[in-house]
C-alpha cells in the first residue's frame, strides 16, 4: 500500500523525517526537483538530493534522540509531533500550506520557523522558509501587550 498523498499526511512525513533523522525518507516526500527558498540568507536550494545533502550534515539537528514521549494531539489543525521540530499549525487549500513549527536546537535555543510550502504529485515542490528565534520583548511596550504562557 502507498503512503498517502494528502498535503496534511506528507507534511506529517517531512516533520517525521527531520525528527528521526531518517533523511532517506525525504525522497517520498520531496520531488526530485524540489526547490528550498530561504530568504533571510539569500539561499536557494535546488534539488532533493542537495536539500538532503543538508539535513544530513547540518550541525543544529545534532545527535540527540527526540523525546517521543512527550508527543501529543492537541486537536483540530494545532498539533505537535515532538520537542525537536513540533508542528504548532497547518492551514491552506489545494496544493499550498503553510507549515508553523517550533523548533528546539541542539544548544538549548528555540525558534520558529514559518514553511510556504506547494506539492505536486503527493510531495513537496517548493518551500519558502523563514527561521525566527524566540527573543524577550522590550520593556517600553509593556503597558499595551499581554505576556504569552
Amino acid at each position: 500500500m502507498s503512503a498517502s498523498t494528502e498535503p496534511r499526511d506528507v507534511l506529517g512525513r517531512w516533520i517525521e523525517a527531520l525528527n528521526s533523522k531518517n533523511f532517506a525518507a525525504l525522497d517520498d516526500v520531496l520531488t526530485e526537483d524540489c526547490v528550498m527558498d530561504y530568504p533571510q540568507s539569500g539561499e536557494v536550494v535546488r534539488g532533493r538530493t542537495n536539500i538532503r545533502a543538508i539535513f544530513e550534515t547540518s550541525s543544529r539537528l545534532g545527535k540527540a534522540q527526540v523525546d517521543r514521549t512527550s508527543a501529543q494531539l492537541i486537536g483540530g489543525d494545532l498539533w505537535a509531533i515532538t520537542p525537536s521540530f513540533a508542528l504548532v499549525r497547518i492551514a491552506g487549500t489545494g496544493n499550498s500550506r503553510t507549515m508553523i513549527l517550533k523548533s528546539r536546537y541542539p544548544d538549548g535555543s528555540v525558534w520558529w520557523i514559518i514553511h510556504f510550502t506547494e506539492l505536486s504529485g503527493g510531495k513537496i515542490s517548493k518551500s519558502t522558509v523563514y527561521f525566527a528565534p524566540v527573543f524577550d520583548p522590550p520593556q517600553w511596550r509593556a503597558q499595551w501587550v499581554e505576556r504569552r504562557a
